[in-house]
């Protein structure tokens, strides 16, 4: 109990550097209350919140047309919805729209998933992982779950990503990881995310304090990933501007944008190329 209250007393002293990182620790986490999840369609809120006594969660689908409620679901145990990054957005509602993913809240000794139906919210699948894991991302078809696996809670900055099957309800073997690069090291914090029409690549803008910020490209359909590398001055070497930065979608092109809105970085994901605006 007491190392785990010194984890999250440095957790709590690591947020109050990160000027973005408002939230729970690590990322991704999953959060009870804020702004939940939306509907495919847009018109029901999803909500998770602590039930009485903490020892439940209440989940909650309400119109957002009048905020009237839909259905409740109460869950034993701590669940929240998702986090991708410290300011959102929120992820884990499958492609088609069908079901959810709720991750247990906190730093538990065993991760817990659950899907939820969303037309109902009956609970479809219970998953367990001995260990520290966050909620990454889904494949197109609902068959694969991208886990972020903290190997350590001693070390919260380094991790692996995990790839779930849950047709066969299993954590499948190794590591996704970019083949052509087997020495880069996952770490860092991640600060904005995007996906790919079609919903097969997720990509994640990661700062990386003391080297190069980097853009982690999962597909999710072949379960592989390519890491790219982004130009960035010596001077801010804490990256504390690039909290501020945005991920986007422009054709095949993945814009990286300042918060102002104006491009830094351009990367063509037909090859990787990384280049400057107007070059």
């Amino acid at each position: 109990m007491a190392r785990r209250l010194a984890i999250l007393v440095l957790a709590v002293g690591v947020l109050a550097a990160v000027p973005s990182a408002n939230a729970a620790y690590p990322v991704p986490y999953a959060q009870q209350g804020g702004d939940g999840l939306l509907s495919k369609d847009g018109t029901i809120q999803f909500l998770a919140v602590s039930g009485v006594g903490h020892t439940t969660t209440v989940v909650t689908a309400t119109k957002r047309s009048d905020g009237s409620t839909v259905n409740t679901l109460t869950i034993d145990g701590s669940f929240g919805i998702p986090q991708l990054t410290y300011k959102g957005p929120s992820g884990g509602l499958f492609r088609d729209g069908s079901a959810l993913v709720l991750a247990s809240v906190g730093f538990p000794e065993t991760s817990r998933f659950l899907v939820v139906g969303t037309q109902d919210l009956a609970v479809r699948q219970q998953i367990a992982l001995k260990g520290l894991f966050g909620f990454d991302a889904l494949s197109p078809d609902g068959s694969k779950m991208y886990l972020i696996q903290h190997t350590t809670t001693e070390d919260l900055q380094h991790y692996v990503v995990r790839a779930y099957d849950l047709n066969a309800d299993t954590l499948l073997p190794g590591r996704v990881a970019d083949r052509t690069q087997k020495n880069w090291v996952m770490q860092g914090w991640p600060v904005s995310r995007t996906e790919s029409a079609d919903g097969r690549w997720a990509y994640t803008l990661y700062a990386n304090p003391g080297g190069y910020p980097f853009i982690h490209a999962l597909d999710s359909v072949n379960g592989v990933a390519h890491c790219v590398g982004i130009p960035w001055s010596s001077v801010d070497r804490q990256q504390q501007a690039l909290y501020g930065f945005k991920l986007r979608m422009k054709g095949r092109q993945l814009v990286v944008a300042r918060g102002s809105g104006v491009t830094y970085r351009f990367v063509d994901t037909s090859n990787w190329k990384v280049s400057k605006p107007g070059s």
